[in-house]
Parts: structure tokens; C-alpha cells; sequence
């Protein structure tokens, strides 16, 4: 069969194969540094039996076709697992008939390997593209076997990402990189009160700003992460932009929260721990094993506001069309179809003509599943009839996020006379994100849980797992407090605050018990039998898995046997979003500056199981960021509220983790499975504070910083 003149696309828009035998694979959903971009072609390319050399990757337009659009939660592979794998599979199911009808055999008798399709009685075999004509023009068949995992030669190998060239030698990727002809850029002014409206504008001096051509007030929506007050500020160059954002004098009705503060959230966090409004779970007699324990623990902890802090700026570019009505968008969009409601939401704009393109992201958090700065650039592209770009300051940025809510949370549990846990009593203060977003959801809906703590069947107040749990007597209860103070998503949201409390109480348990932690663990999970699986869940909690990474951490990092000298070992571990971890950390305590004391740590051990690997070098990555980006927060994250006010301004106050504070050895090590893959964006941060705060309290007995550490973060420095 001769080549054909061009390329042939099919079954889907997914795929092309050109005539030279070039695939190109279109990859539907964003790229923040996860990996997605490579990691979701891998799964077409294994199934199409490509050549890994001969694929190139390029992103998809938004666009119904692809299904959903749009990355969270640790969700991307998990969810486009069995879709993209029937892709490729049908794809080389339409090659091999292709060839069949070329060489007057029968399909049954063909198979595929690297790019090719071989006969396999007469050896004969032609290169995909050669074939890819014949192939677009086949019926699509309805079913279509897909490769064993023993076939596996792209899926659960190290490929390294498809922009890594393109980053780190400074092409233009980004949100930030736009550029359009005769752009504006521009600044927006917001209240200082976090959620304020403007009531007067004096714009004068601002216009007086050389290069400064527009103010645009911009209107906000009734739900407030789609879109804030502001006055925005258009100018020829970002530089004159914040110069005239600095020159605007606007008077802000400051609202009902501008009294808030750190205190006044600690007031009502005390009032809902001691009548907490809602109970989640309650199993057993809590308060009557409590009373008859032979040992009973009172902990509470307080988990202060977290920015995400993303390296790349908050910005966003859009383009008015007046000709067609039109409105382009293009930025660092997590959620691209999101973002094209809330755009036509915020512009009057039909969905129809609001156009979105994702650039790389860089670096998201959870931040970017907002669109609300999508929604400030197309509002302002509107208002001046052209392209601009909005970009804000760090200073901007970090005092109008959409915060790691902050909460409070107390735990009291009581050691039966045999030493095992016989009450479990928590309760959970936290401002909801829900609420602020007047999200429908009750407030507590995405509160996710602990690895122990919960029931074995499913409790409807709850949108995530509610894991197993072999305390008799063990109750939940929950209340969020009121705030002005803008939440949102944080890297493995509810689980990083919950594991701290959770893992740091179960060492101290086992300490009072003077047991063994990993026993009281491994005792806590139980068996596999004494838990039924929900059959409709494609990643149901299964408590082998977790002691099975538990054992694998124990054994790898040396737990339990002795540490250097002056060194000691912590171990934590945690279920997030389908996937398991668990880390030991190893680490010393010396004297620092100002008489404070300074934590070393020297190793982190961690494995993951998230089922079947997809690519080593992406899952590698996470482990190593997720665990410094856990640490960062651990250490340092918080966002102090005065008057109603963000009080941090820039790296200076709020201060990211170093270089040379980073762990000198990071070990990652994952289970070898063929169960359906889960994703690991978020798994690894859950367990790294907790692991920390444990190790920490064990080290020579010197310093006891038990107080310290259950305030939520570690109170004393990295060295």
C-alpha cells in the first residue's frame, strides 16, 4: 500500500498518524507540572503500540468532543484511564484491519509491535503510515481488546515530560509568555478587606501615570471565587499598570468582616469545639469508654490560613472580537470549561463565542481551579474593546487568595486496660470553603477524613472515603465557623490538616501504651476480610494496601531499628484521593539562633502505591515535590488575618522552604500493581508534617515540643 498525501486522524480527534509514520497524540487536559500532558498520551501511545520516539504531543482546544476538561484532585489518570487506553487500542484495531484488507487475510491473524503491523504466518509487515489512509476510513468497532499488563512497553516506564526541553531553556509556555497584538496590561485594585466593593473611585492621579489609558471597575458576581470587586487599571506595560494602581484613590465599603482576625476565628473555633452543630459519625459509647479508659489523651490543634503561592504570577490574557462578539481567553486555566462558563457568566457573552486556551501552568495548588482572574481578564477586554492582559503582584496575590481554610480541631481518645484504642472522639472546626463559594454541598461535604477513623459503610453527610476503623467506640462531629476570609482548595485540601491530627495522636497513643507504633497501626487497619468493598468504586479503601506501604516504609527507611546518633525517626501515613503513603523521616534537633532550635532533616523515605505506575519519572516528581511542598507548609505556611486583612506581602513574611533546607536524601518507592491506577498529585504531602512532629518528639528525650507541633504546625525551625 502506498502512502497517502496527508495525515489521517482517527477514531478520534485524539490521534493523527502522518504519512512519514509521525504520530501526533492532542492531550485534552492542562499542564501544571503533574505531568498530564505525558502521562495521559502514554496511555493512547501503549494501547496504539507506538513508537515512543516517533510521538509528538500538542494540546487540545477546548472542545466537547474530549469530554471533560480539566484537572483536580489527583483525578486525571484515574479518570482517563479506560477512555484513553480504548482510544489507542481502537486506533491499532483499525491498523490491523487496514492491513488485513491490503494483504487479503484476515485481521485474526495480525498484531502489532512498535509501529508496525506483522502477518504473523508470512512475517510480511507494513509501517503505520502506510496504513493510517485506509485505517480513517474503516468503521470504528464497537469493542476492542486492550494489551495485558505483561505487554506493557511504554505504561510504568521512566519518559521524561514533552516541554521538559522547552522549560528549562526558556520558550515561551506560560500564561505570562502571551502576547497579542496591541495588548494592554493591566493591575487591579481590590479591598484590603478580603471581598470589599469600591463606593467611591478618584482615578485622576492614576490617569496622570504615564502609559496608563483605562480604569474599568469591574462589577463582582454573587458568588465571589467566580469573580471580586475591583478597578482595574489598563496601561501600556505592566510597570505603568501597578504605578497607576498604586496613584487610584478608592474609597472600599469594607463589608461585615473587617473586624476579623486571628483572634475572633479562635473565639468561634473554641465556641464549635465545645458544641459542635453536626455529627457526622457515631458508633459505640464514646463517652462511657472514655470515662473507663485506662489512659485518656485531650489534644487540641489549631491549623492556621495557607496561600498556594504559585511561582508564576496570577495573570490571564483575553481578546473582545466587537466584530463577531467574540471573547478569547488564554492563561494558566485549570479548568478550561469551567472557565468558559464563568467568563460568559461575568461578560453576557454567550458560551458559545467565549473561546479558551490553556497554556501551561505555572504551578497550581488548587488555586487555578478558581477562574475567577479568566473572568477579570475578559471583563476588561471588554471594556476596552482590544486585548489585555491582567497580571498582579506578588504583594496582590498573596493578600487576595483563596486560602487553606484555617481550623481547629480537638481529639480526645482513651487506651482500653489491653492497651488498644477503645474511644476515638474528634471534632472538626474549619472554615468551609463550601460556604464561601456558596457551594450547594453542606458545608462539611468535602471535610475528607482520616486512614482509621469513620465506618465501614458509607455516611451520606460525606463526599469522600469514610475509611474503616476497628475503634468500638469512635465519633465525628463537625462546625464551620462565619468568615469574610476567601477559601478555596488546597494541595490534598482537608486531608493535610486531618493526617496531622490524626498521625501525631496515634504515636502519642502508642507512647502512653508504650507499644509499638507500627503494631498500633497495623492493628487499627485490621484485616482485608473484615472490610467489604464497594463494587461501584473504582479505588476502594482497601486496608491491605495501606499495610502493605506501611510494611514497605518500615522496612525501607529502618524503623524501629537505631538511628545515628543524634538522629531520630518519625512515621506517618495516609489514604488521599484512591492512593497510599507513608514516610519515614530522619532527622536531628540542634541549637539555633536566638535560642530557638533548628530541625536537620537528613532523609525522607517514602512509598506509594497508586496502583498500576504510569510513569516513574512524573510519580517520582510529585513524591519529591509533594513532600518539600508539605514541609514549606509544616514549617512556615501561614497567613495571619488583622482587621479583616491578608497581613502577609511577599516571601519575606511568608516564607517558602530553601535549598538547603530541603531533605538531603528523598527515596521513592512504589508498590508494583495492576490494579487501575490512581493519582498522586496530592497523596504525598498528608504524611510528611505528621512524620516530622513524630520524629521530632523523639529525639533523645531532651525536648518534648508535643505542645508545639499540635498547634498544627512545627513551631521551630528547619536548619
Amino acid at each position: 500500500m502506498t502512502a497517502h498525501a496527508g495525515p489521517a486522524t482517527f477514531p478520534t480527534d485524539y490521534v493523527q498518524i502522518d504519512p512519514d509514520d509521525r504520530v501526533l497524540i492532542w492531550s485534552a487536559q492542562p499542564e501544571m507540572g503533574e505531568g498530564t500532558k505525558t502521562s495521559l498520551p502514554m496511555l493512547i501511545a501503549e494501547e496504539l503500540d507506538a513508537d515512543w520516539t516517533r510521538v509528538r504531543i500538542d494540546d487540545a482546544p477546548l472542545d466537547r468532543k474530549y469530554g471533560g476538561q480539566g484537572v483536580g484532585g489527583s483525578d486525571a489518570i484515574r479518570s482517563d484511564w479506560n477512555n484513553l487506553r480504548r482510544i489507542g487500542a481502537t486506533a491499532r484495531a483499525l491498523l490491523i484491519a487496514s492491513a488485513a484488507a491490503a494483504w487479503n487475510v484476515p485481521a485474526s491473524e495480525c498484531d502489532t509491535d512498535a509501529h508496525i503491523v506483522r502477518h504473523r504466518p508470512t512475517g510480511r509487515q507494513q509501517r503505520f503510515g502506510a496504513l493510517a489512509a485506509r485505517a480513517a476510513t474503516l468503521s470504528v468497532p464497537r469493542e476492542v481488546p486492550m494489551k495485558e499488563p505483561d505487554r506493557y512497553r511504554i505504561i510504568g516506564t521512566r519518559v521524561n515530560g514533552t516541554d521538559n526541553h522547552r522549560v528549562v531553556t526558556g520558550q515561551p509556555l506560560f500564561g505570562i509568555d502571551v502576547r497579542l497584538p496591541n495588548m494592554k496590561f493591566a493591575a487591579i485594585a481590590k479591598c484590603p478587606v478580603l471581598n470589599g466593593r469600591p463606593v467611591t473611585i478618584d482615578a485622576s492621579k492614576a490617569r496622570q501615570v504615564p502609559g496608563v489609558r483605562d480604569i474599568v471597575e469591574i462589577k463582582g458576581l454573587d458568588n465571589p471565587t467566580f469573580l471580586m470587586h475591583g478597578v482595574a487599571v489598563v496601561a501600556d506595560s505592566t510597570w505603568a499598570a501597578f504605578k497607576g494602581r498604586e496613584a487610584l484613590v478608592v474609597q472600599w465599603d469594607e463589608g461585615p468582616y473587617a473586624a476579623e482576625s486571628n483572634a475572633s476565628l479562635t473565639e468561634q473555633f473554641q465556641k464549635l469545639l465545645a458544641a459542635p452543630p453536626a455529627t457526622l459519625h457515631n458508633s459505640g459509647r464514646v463517652d462511657d469508654a472514655l470515662a473507663t479508659a485506662s489512659v485518656v489523651i485531650d489534644n487540641t490543634y489549631a491549623f492556621p490560613f495557607v496561600s498556594h503561592a504559585t511561582l508564576e504570577p496570577h495573570n490571564c490574557s483575553a481578546e473582545f472580537r466587537p466584530a463577531t462578539g467574540e471573547i478569547w481567553v488564554r492563561g494558566p486555566i485549570q479548568m478550561p470549561m469551567s472557565a468558559q462558563s464563568v467568563v460568559a457568566r461575568a461578560t453576557g457573552i454567550a458560551i458559545d463565542k467565549v473561546d479558551v486556551h490553556c497554556t501551561r501552568i505555572g504551578g497550581g495548588f488548587g488555586r487555578r481551579l478558581m477562574s475567577d482572574y479568566a473572568a477579570e481578564a475578559a471583563v476588561v477586554a471588554k471594556a476596552i474593546g482590544g486585548a489585555v492582559m491582567i497580571v498582579d503582584t506578588r504583594e496582590g496575590d498573596l493578600q487576595h487568595d483563596y486560602y487553606r481554610p484555617a481550623a481547629m480541631q480537638q481529639i480526645r481518645a482513651g487506651l482500653g486496660p489491653d492497651g488498644k484504642i477503645a474511644a476515638w472522639d474528634h471534632v472538626i472546626a474549619s472554615c468551609s470553603r463550601n460556604v464561601y463559594r456558596k457551594d450547594p454541598r453542606a458545608p462539611h461535604s468535602t471535610e475528607t477524613y482520616g486512614s482509621y477513623i469513620g465506618a465501614a459503610q458509607r455516611v451520606d453527610q460525606l463526599d469522600a472515603d469514610l475509611q474503616p476503623t476497628r475503634i468500638p467506640n469512635a465519633r465525628l462531629r463537625y462546625g464551620a465557623p462565619l468568615t469574610g476570609v476567601a477559601t478555596g482548595a488546597w494541595r490534598a485540601p482537608a486531608h493535610v490538616v486531618n493526617a496531622f491530627a490524626i498521625e501525631t495522636t496515634i504515636d502519642e497513643l502508642a507512647a502512653k501504651a508504650k507499644r509499638n507504633p507500627v503494631d498500633l497501626r497495623l492493628e487499627l487497619l485490621g484485616e482485608p476480610a473484615d472490610v467489604p468493598k464497594t463494587p461501584t468504586d473504582p479505588s476502594p479503601y482497601d486496608p491491605s494496601r495501606m499495610r502493605r506501604v506501611l510494611l514497605e516504609v518500615v522496612e525501607r527507611g529502618g524503623f524501629g531499628k537505631p538511628a545515628p546518633d543524634g538522629r531520630a525517626r518519625g512515621l506517618a501515613m495516609h489514604h488521599t484521593f484512591g492512593s497510599y503513603c507513608a514516610q519515614v523521616v530522619e532527622l536531628s534537633v540542634s541549637p539555633g539562633s536566638r535560642g530557638q532550635r533548628r530541625v536537620t532533616i537528613h532523609k525522607v523515605v517514602s512509598v506509594g502505591d497508586v496502583g498500576q505506575p504510569v510513569n516513574l519519572s512524573m510519580l517520582e516528581a510529585q513524591m519529591q515535590g509533594g513532600i518539600i511542598d508539605g514541609l514549606g507548609a509544616a514549617f512556615y505556611g501561614e497567613v495571619p488575618i488583622v482587621n479583616g486583612r491578608a497581613t502577609s506581602r511577599n516571601f519575606g513574611d511568608y516564607r517558602l522552604i530553601r535549598m538547603r533546607e530541603a531533605p538531603a536524601v528523598i527515596e521513592s518507592h512504589f508498590i508494583q500493581s495492576r490494579l487501575r491506577p490512581t493519582g498522586f498529585g496530592e497523596p504525598p504531602l498528608p504524611p510528611i508534617a505528621s512524620a516530622v512532629a513524630n520524629a521530632i518528639c523523639g529525639v533523645d528525650g531532651r525536648q518534648d515540643p508535643r505542645d508545639a507541633v499540635h498547634q498544627g504546625r512545627v513551631r521551630i525551625g528547619l536548619n
